[in-house]
């Protein structure tokens, strides 16, 4: 999702200049080469300086920068009578298992697949400008979103939540299949995650209406019309961080349920596998903040011609900042808790509200402080992505700008 919000940066910009070319006599197939090159060439770039970075990371934080051996700090190596070798770490000695490394053909794949999903995605998004110039033109949609995306939310949501129930109607003979659970539950995770990220359109849309007719506050109110005229450009922002959000409840809700099942176990296997699973947490709420800065400061850039005409009325650039800030909180709250319940109601929905232990079956408990974390933690990186992104509005509110195409 980061690198599909990074090939729509300047899209506005880049669809008239391909526009032009399409009216100066350019085919559609040369329209296409044109982003083909433009796009992949920028992301493979990219993807080789990641690759290099991850190999210098790799090498840094490595035991003594070095193999691992039998004199390795904080390492102890054994082997069992079948000859595996087993590679012990202390507590505390290290951070990641970086002593596995994959296999290179799996690094080649991960290096040349990103910019292929990109380019992919660009053209997508310009096939309509390759096809007609006229098309960058007549593209805006103003009908209000519509409410199957919430259907789609509840369906997911509830589906999720009563799989217990509902695993037990089922024939024991289906009770017994392995591929039950992933084959069920997938859908029902897929038509969640797309209820919340189309329905957070219609979220913003209803919460500009019921907002801007109240407020007495100007930095309120133009973020209110904003979300009514373009209520997904305010809810692609919050694609990645949704998604984010939800995988992360689903995971503390899972984590208390089998840390409850296993908590008699001397080995700390699931305990660290969490913990482990949190960090990637971070950096997928990492991830996901990072593209909610490229979003916001790709909405700064494109809407600079408005926001210099609002500073040239007399609106400060304290009440312009504000207003961003506001425009991405009101649809970013609700649909973040949303997001949370979601999660959390799958998990126990899944895994049940009760698990044993040593002594004896005992109520699951909702991880209220790592959701509250979570979600507040969540929020908060998300504001702070926002206004970073603010260091483009000088510029952007500069009288000049009011000479950009609209």
């Amino acid at each position: 999702m980061f690198v599909g919000q990074c090939t729509r940066i300047g899209a506005p910009a880049r669809d008239r200049r391909l526009a032009a070319m399409r009216m100066a006599g350019g085919t559609p197939s040369e329209i296409r080469t044109v982003v083909l090159l433009e796009t992949g060439l920028a992301s493979l770039l990219g993807s080789l300086v990641g690759g290099l970075g991850y190999l210098v990371a790799h090498l840094l934080a490595g035991p003594a920068g070095g193999p691992v051996t039998a004199n390795t700090p904080g390492v102890g190596i054994s082997e069992t009578n079948d000859g595996t070798t087993i590679i012990e770490h202390a507590p505390g000695g290290r951070l990641l298992p970086t002593d596995v490394v994959p296999h290179s053909w799996l690094i080649i794949v991960a290096l040349l697949l990103v910019p292929a999903a990109a380019t992919a995605g660009a053209v997508v998004a310009l096939r309509r400008t390759a096809i007609t110039p006229f098309g960058v033109i007549h593209r805006d949609d103003h009908r209000p979103p519509s409410i199957t995306p919430a259907i789609l939310f509840l369906i997911g949501t509830v589906g999720l939540a009563s799989w217990q129930g509902i695993f037990a109607l089922l024939p024991f003979s289906l009770q017994q299949s392995t591929w039950l659970l992933p084959a069920a539950t997938l859908p029902l995770f897929l038509l969640t995650l797309a209820g919340l990220v189309f329905g957070s359109a219609s979220l913003a849309y209803h919460l500009g209406r019921l907002v801007a007719p109240r407020t007495r506050r100007p930095a309120l109110l133009i973020a209110a019309r904003r979300m009514v005229d373009a209520p997904y450009t305010a809810s692609r922002a919050t694609t990645a961080v949704i998604l984010a959000v939800l995988l992360g409840a689903a995971v503390q809700g899972v984590r208390e349920a089998i840390l409850r099942e296993t908590s008699g176990y001397d080995d700390p296997f699931y305990s660290n596998t969490f913990d482990l699973l949190d960090m990637v947490l971070v950096v997928a709420i990492g991830l996901a903040c990072a593209s909610l800065l490229v979003v916001s400061a790709e909405g700064v850039v494109t809407r600079r011609r408005t926001l210099a005409a609002l500073s040239a009325g007399g609106t400060s650039r304290h009440t312009l900042a504000a207003a961003t800030l506001w425009e991405t909180a009101l649809p970013l709250v609700p649909t973040t808790l949303l997001a949370a319940i979601a999660g959390i109601l799958a998990a126990r929905g899944l895994y049940g509200q009760t698990g044993g232990d040593p002594s004896g079956p005992a109520t699951v408990p909702v991880p209220w402080l790592p959701l509250g974390a979570l979600v507040v933690g969540t929020v908060l990186a998300a504001l702070v992505a926002t206004a970073i992104a603010l260091v483009f509005l000088p510029r952007s509110t500069s009288v000049t700008e009011l000479r950009t195409a609209a």
